[in-house]
């Protein structure tokens, strides 16, 4: 008899232990702070990003000519889920990885860096403000080493630093 008391009374104990965990667990997933996705506006603002960052790099003359050939509304598909996914959006980026979509594209660092330049364009446009647009591009800067070819400078460029081989 005994036995089974000290058994129900350390149930009651991880039962009570239990519960006191599910509840800060609640409690902390109630005071999460918002994602960045969250932070830019959700869905409808992120798509507006993207379309004023296609029609910006559409018309920037640096780089608009690496998107002749494109199909544009496929761009514009997969920017927005590689966006809405690095910004912990509900989306699945389905597109190729960033070095074999860009292996035959021959990109320099001006062309990289124009094409971010649109990018900040494009959320001042839509009211992104200034912090999450810099926490965004953080998450895009890695990306550069797969999407510049090392050494190469487009014709009309800068040539490349004596120490990039």
């Amino acid at each position: 008899m005994r036995l089974d008391k000290l058994r129900e009374a350390s149930t009651m104990r991880y039962l009570q232990g239990f519960q006191a965990v599910l509840l800060m667990l609640l409690a902390m997933s109630a005071h999460a702070s918002p994602t960045l996705y969250e932070r830019i506006g959700g869905q409808a603002k992120l798509k507006a990003v993207v379309d004023e960052f296609t029609n910006l790099i559409l018309e920037d003359d640096r780089i608009n000519f690496t998107f002749a050939d494109s199909d544009m509304s496929k761009f514009k598909k997969l920017i927005f889920e590689q966006l809405c996914e690095i910004t912990q959006g509900p989306c699945k980026y389905t597109g190729r990885d960033m070095h074999e979509a860009h292996a035959k594209l021959n990109l320099d660092n001006a062309q990289f860096n124009a094409l971010a330049e649109d990018l900040y364009i494009a959320f001042e446009r839509v009211h992104v403000p200034y912090r999450v647009q810099n926490k965004v591009m953080a998450l895009l800067a890695p990306m550069q080493r797969d999407v510049v070819k090392p050494g190469f400078v487009a014709p009309g460029t800068q040539k490349a630093p004596a120490n990039v081989r």
